[in-house]
């Protein structure tokens, strides 16, 4: 490590929170499973107790931020949601999982994670804390941590879904420009659509609402021509989502793919 950069350490909670109070520019990090080199002042929260514990209730998990990701896999496949655990079961190495946190997946700022549109399915909640004050916020608000706040934990609801996609773009366990995942959720209700998710996310996220809405309350099955015209509607909203950023026209091509081959799982 450069002998200009200090990493600083926290046991609790009350800790960190000084920490960001009393240090300038001081950048939070998990497990530094990232390859980017780290910022000049760091601090880890790897091994903060308050955040390396998860609970399950009823209708959600609550996941600490500093819950690695082989933790959270370990909960099994019966009990995750099934697109939470497909997404975990294909990312990285053993080795890697054991350091890598929820958190950090969620945060990191220059590309959305294979976690991010599962979350963003699922209508996850991020809780941020600043010591003096939590607020709530769901995923699709998320822009950022607020100056002096900390990501503490990461709401997931359990919900059953009749038809439920995940799909990992891109490059095998490897990070570049083409990765993202894809995430589409459905159910029905006496032959039509009653819910739908549809999240992408990696170089930019995309989730409209917009789209969803669209959709719900179709029959079943989805007729040919009308599956073109949504075709069409979605090209549109990855392109408004997309907005400045270059994408490569082969991402695309498979999002619309993926979209098109989860609306035929619609019977």
């Amino acid at each position: 490590m450069d002998s200009n950069k200090t990493i600083y350490y926290a046991k609790d909670l009350d800790e960190v929170f000084y920490q960001l109070k009393t240090i300038s520019s001081l950048h939070i990090v998990g497990g530094c499973t990232a390859t980017a080199p780290l910022p000049e002042k760091t601090l880890s929260v790897r091994a903060v107790p308050e955040l390396c514990t998860f609970d399950k209730f009823e209708r959600h998990f609550d996941f600490g931020s500093a819950v690695t990701l082989a933790h959270i896999e370990a909960v099994g496949q019966n009990n995750l949601p099934s697109v939470l655990y497909e997404a975990l079961r294909g990312m990285a190495n053993p080795p890697v999982k054991n350091l890598a946190t929820i958190g950090g997946n969620i945060c990191c700022p220059d590309h959305k994670h294979t976690l991010y549109a599962p979350l963003l399915a699922l209508d996850a909640r991020l809780e941020l804390r600043n010591g003096q004050k939590t607020d709530y916020i769901p995923i699709i608000q998320f822009n950022g941590i607020p100056e002096g706040f900390l990501l503490t934990k990461i709401r997931v609801p359990i919900e059953e879904w009749e038809v439920a996609v995940f799909r990992r773009l891109g490059p095998a366990h490897i990070i570049t420009d083409m990765s993202a995942a894809f995430v589409f959720l459905a159910n029905t209700q006496n032959g039509q659509l009653s819910n739908l998710r549809i999240a992408f996310a990696g170089s930019f996220w995309f989730r409209s609402l917009e789209l969803e809405n669209k959709l719900i309350g179709s029959h079943l099955p989805i007729p040919t021509t009308s599956i073109r015209e949504l075709m069409e509607e979605a090209k549109v909203q990855f392109d408004r989502a997309a907005g400045g950023t270059a994408v490569m026209p082969i991402l695309k091509d498979q999002f619309l793919n993926v979209v098109k081959y989860s609306l035929e799982q619609l019977t």
